[in-house]
């Protein structure tokens, strides 16, 4: 049965209300960084100022169920099952290759409904291009586990929520039966998985004045808060999670057990050692001013011609041969970019050379850890 467009109240256990609350103030309380804003945020573009809302563009979404399910999840994801396995707001993770480079960022969620609630029923959230692919990875592990999973993409709409009328949820009140905090970065908003039918704008009525956005905002919106996501910027068997900021996003536990992929990222951790990292950029054309502050120009076309994700990023000035980055998703003038980041220096101009006379301009998100922050203006 689908959940009817009110707000859904559900009375969880201690340990649930503990992981609920942590995610309203974006507080990660089992991983490896704690955070103490609130969901205020400081928006980088004038049209994502205030109380806004946007559906989510490509991604797919697969319902997993069965007594199995949190341990079979459990042995294959970067973030710790019995957190969310007894309800509430789900959690931002990675499903790995054996070798421990990335295979598709997910988000899971609980589905807080039905009369047998708590249930071993989850949603796991996906990158579209990625479904295939994800569901041939669990199937191939199921064997004897009690676990079915199907594909329930075209049953619900997930919705991204943000500005201080959310600041009104809290525990006992949850905004959706399936859904979280999102725990990326702090003060990014909701994230939100309604039934098709529902409406979300009859919801959002009774929280505050929330006026809705394209869903290309919702792109350009994570782009300027450089939040890698999807296929395009977590390139499938190549990317690792490390260098993707998960560590960053609250997407990797380092206390858990053993789950598969497990043991490069474990040790990456440990020696502290991460040279190239995901970062946004602004582009901009050789004979222009280089940006000082991360903006979009919607009125820039660089997407999908004459930039490319993939292409080479070398520096302008010649001092490396080799490249020192690759681009990964973008739109307008903005984009993600893998680099390496002892180059990330205000001195330092970059190319990108398979484009021509395009540069562009790597900025540190305000979001990472402040040492990190500190090291790229030694």
């Amino acid at each position: 049965m689908f959940a009817t467009p009110r707000l859904v109240a559900h009375s969880f256990n201690w340990q649930c209300k503990r992981v609920a609350i942590s995610n309203v103030f974006g507080i990660q309380l089992g991983g490896r960084r704690t955070y103490t804003t609130t969901l205020n945020v400081k928006e980088k573009d004038e049209l994502h100022t205030g109380d806004r809302y946007a559906s989510i563009p490509d991604r797919s979404l697969l319902e997993i169920q069965g007594p199995d399910t949190a341990k079979f999840l459990q042995g294959l994801i970067t973030n710790n099952m019995p957190s969310i396995a007894q309800g509430g707001d789900g959690f931002f993770t990675s499903f790995l290759t054996p070798q421990g480079r990335m295979l598709y960022d997910a988000f899971i969620y609980p589905i807080n409904d039905g009369n047998e609630f708590p249930q071993p029923k989850f949603m796991i959230e996906c990158a579209s291009t990625a479904t295939t692919g994800l569901l041939k990875h669990l199937k191939r592990y199921i064997l004897r586990s009690k676990v079915k999973v199907r594909d329930a993409t075209e049953e619900y709409k997930l919705w991204s929520i943000w500005g201080d009328g959310l600041t009104t949820m809290n525990v006992d009140n949850r905004f959706s039966n399936i859904g979280c905090v999102d725990p990326r970065v702090p003060g990014f908003g909701y994230r939100a998985i309604l039934p098709q039918d529902q409406d979300i704008g009859s919801i959002l009525s009774s929280k505050g004045d929330f006026k809705e956005l394209p869903s290309s905002e919702y792109t350009i919106r994570r782009i300027l808060h450089g939040i890698p996501e999807g296929v395009t910027d977590l390139v499938p068997e190549h990317a690792l999670p490390l260098e993707s900021n998960f560590d960053y996003m609250n997407g990797v536990n380092f206390n858990k057990g053993c789950y598969l992929g497990q043991e490069l990222t474990i040790r990456t951790h440990h020696t502290g050692v991460v040279r190239k990292r995901i970062v946004p950029v602004q582009f901009y054309k050789k004979d222009e001013s280089v940006p000082s502050s991360l903006q979009v120009d919607r009125a820039s076309s660089y997407w999908p011609s004459p930039l490319e994700p993939q292409m080479d990023i070398k520096r302008a000035d010649g001092a490396s041969k080799r490249s020192v980055g690759k681009l990964g998703s973008g739109i307008h003038n903005i984009g993600l970019a893998l680099m390496r980041l002892e180059h990330i220096k205000p001195e330092v101009q970059f190319a990108v050379p398979s484009a021509t006379d395009m540069q562009l301009q790597p900025f540190i998100p305000e979001w990472w850890p402040k040492e990190e922050e500190e090291k790229q203006h030694q």
